[in-house]
């Protein structure tokens, strides 16, 4: 009788060897099966969009680097926000995958703050910013016709993106709570024009609607101050005094009437 010359180590070692070559191939097939037959079947077959931003679905989407043919595994929904939010259009952008092939996509606009024409190659065209001083094209008039000018700035470019200077910031903030405490009181504004100086402000000029008579004002533009504003204007507009007025000048306690040269 002839013995066998294969030593338990080796019966054990070939053991082991075709252990890991099944489960080799089964990986493999696996990632056969995934590939070809299951990732196919993943596609994003629904969005649900919801947006404030009144333009069509299909730029909405293109905004945020969406084709129509995507994988729901393979697709960044972070990635896809991110492409949303570099648009000065959107403020906030949330996306949100949901199994088996849904996407949901809420956008939030930018809500205008005020309007501003800007010049470019000779020719002149309106933006629009927010609170945030983000500065981004207005499309028509429509939906901007209450909302006051700003004149006087160039907007500045921070990372891609063109925004109001950093001076203005306080008086973006001091119109934003005008405009939510007061919403009447900001629609009196027609037009802030601000003079800086090597990025200091130093002087706001407001044009009030239904006044000729500009007023000169400092940052803390609130409902008390739009208020004393009106009431001044009102007493001045009814008398002969207004037509030899340059401006009225509110940046201290006591109003300033500064009369024209000559007069």
């Amino acid at each position: 009788m002839v013995k066998s010359s294969v030593t338990p180590v080796y019966r054990m070692l070939r053991r082991v060897l075709l252990v890991f070559m099944s489960l080799l191939i089964l990986v493999l097939g696996i990632q056969v099966c995934l590939h070809f037959l299951i990732l196919p079947r993943m596609q994003i077959s629904q969005i649900l969009l919801e947006s404030t931003l009144n333009l069509p679905d299909a730029l909405l989407l293109s905004l945020g680097g969406l084709t129509g043919s995507e994988n729901y595994i393979s697709l960044d929904s972070d990635e896809i926000r991110k492409n949303f939010e570099t648009s000065p259009l959107i403020r906030k952008a949330y996306v949100e995958k949901q199994f088996p092939g849904t996407l949901k996509i809420i956008i939030y606009r930018r809500v205008p703050l005020g309007i501003a024409l800007l010049k470019s190659s000779g020719k002149a065209h309106m933006i629009a910013f927010d609170e945030y001083g983000v500065v981004f094209d207005a499309p028509g008039v429509s939906g901007y016709r209450d909302l006051p000018v700003l004149s006087g700035m160039v907007p500045d470019e921070k990372n891609g993106t063109k925004v109001l200077p950093e001076s203005l910031y306080p008086l973006l903030q001091d119109l934003k709570i005008l405009r939510k405490n007061s919403p009447l009181l900001y629609g009196q504004i027609s037009e802030i024009s601000v003079r800086p100086d090597q990025g200091v402000l130093n002087e706001i000029r407001l044009y009030i609607s239904s006044y000729k008579l500009p007023v000169v004002v400092s940052s803390g533009l609130t409902e008390t101050l739009m208020k004393k504003i009106l009431l001044v204007l009102d007493s001045l507009n009814t008398g002969k005094l207004m037509t030899d007025l340059e401006y009225a000048d509110f940046r201290t306690e006591q109003v300033v009437l500064k009369t024209r040269e000559g007069n």
